[in-house]
């Protein structure tokens, strides 16, 4: 496997969407809208949906795995399973129990052995490139006085869906709309890696509905390569700043240099904060209350310093230049050529 360079992009990778909600509200329908979809249907549910795809109606877990070993699944871009539960907590139980009788007995020693196989099989899939989409109900969890809504699965097998997804949606109707709420809130449950906002979805008629579940996957994904694009860029900025801060010898310099800071994202502005902090006590230099910039009390007093100039926008590339390099660009302009 090639190594992936810290100034290359993340490759596009297949994302784990988890969507739950109550019974009938169309969750099953909308993952037939999914990029050339196969359901997985543990639940006897797929009847109910509309535009119904490729359907695996599964007996018991080695149906599935018979399917893997012929290949199937690799012809497909989509993965589904309806549902969660009835595919953990039934059919993988069954299974996992019939391999050691003694899982029967021992559910922590069952749970953990259900968590390897799925671990397993999702990986497979993502072997394949193919994304999926984990469909459960939802029911009530009391966590002191709020009513909150989770997925409808048991345990461990909660606990590892929540951990291998890349979203997790609650399904929900808002004046008369369905939509889908991936941030977590008071009394929801959720993942939202890519950011993104509570989504209405079409209406079943509309031609937008057709693709819905596909353009959505989309989306994460390409939220998910921007946001690492992102982060790449300001740890660059942030390697460059340090490097800046670690060299400078001039006040105004760091004053410039804490303005950069503030337009850095939060998770790198204080870090970067108190570097320029240490940087101005080490070399003596003192902040003016007056004027928000660094001065040198050694240097004879004079006229009060003028307020820092606003900061440029930041770079996108390692060429900030600093007041002090501005003014000896300046000076070199200006000295008179050699005879």
């Amino acid at each position: 496997m090639p190594i992936l360079r810290k100034e290359e992009s993340l490759p596009e990778r297949p994302v784990v969407i988890v969507l739950y909600g109550e019974p009938g509200i169309g969750k099953t329908s909308l993952f037939n809208t999914a990029k050339n979809p196969l359901l997985l249907d543990f639940d006897r549910g797929v009847d109910r949906s509309i535009n119904r795809q490729d359907t695996l109606l599964v007996s018991k877990w080695e149906d599935v795995l018979a399917e893997e070993k012929d290949g199937t699944f690799a012809n497909y871009d989509t993965i589904g399973i309806d549902t969660a539960k009835a595919a953990l907590d039934d059919f993988l139980m069954a299974y996992v129990v019939k391999q050691d009788y003694k899982n029967a007995k021992n559910k922590l020693a069952a749970y953990g052995a259900i968590g390897d196989e799925f671990k397993i099989f999702v990986s497979n899939r993502r072997g394949e490139n193919a994304d999926m989409v984990i469909i459960a109900h939802s029911k009530d969890e009391k966590e002191g006085d709020i009513l909150k809504k989770i997925p409808d699965v048991t345990g461990q097998s909660y606990n590892l869906l929540l951990r291998i997804a890349d979203q997790v949606g609650y399904m929900k109707t808002v004046n008369n709309k369905r939509t889908i709420q991936f941030e977590p809130t008071d009394t929801t449950i959720g993942k939202n890696v890519a950011r993104l906002p509570l989504i209405e979805i079409p209406d079943e008629s509309s031609p937008d509905f057709r693709n819905f579940m596909a353009d959505l996957i989309t989306n994460v994904k390409l939220a998910i390569q921007t946001m690492s694009a992102a982060q790449q860029e300001a740890l660059d900025k942030m390697a460059h700043y340090q490097d800046q801060v670690t060299n400078c010898t001039d006040p105004e310099d760091l004053t410039s240099l804490l303005q950069l800071a503030d337009e850095m994202p939060a998770s790198f502005k204080a870090t970067l904060r108190k570097l320029i902090a240490e940087r101005a006590k080490a070399l003596g230099f003192v902040g003016d209350k007056v004027t928000g910039c660094f001065v040198d009390p050694s240097q004879p007093k004079g006229q009060a310093p003028a307020p820092a100039p606003s900061p440029a926008p930041i770079p996108t590339g390692n060429n900030i230049q600093l007041p002090s390099e501005r003014r000896r660009n300046a000076k070199n302009e200006t000295a008179p050529a050699n005879a």
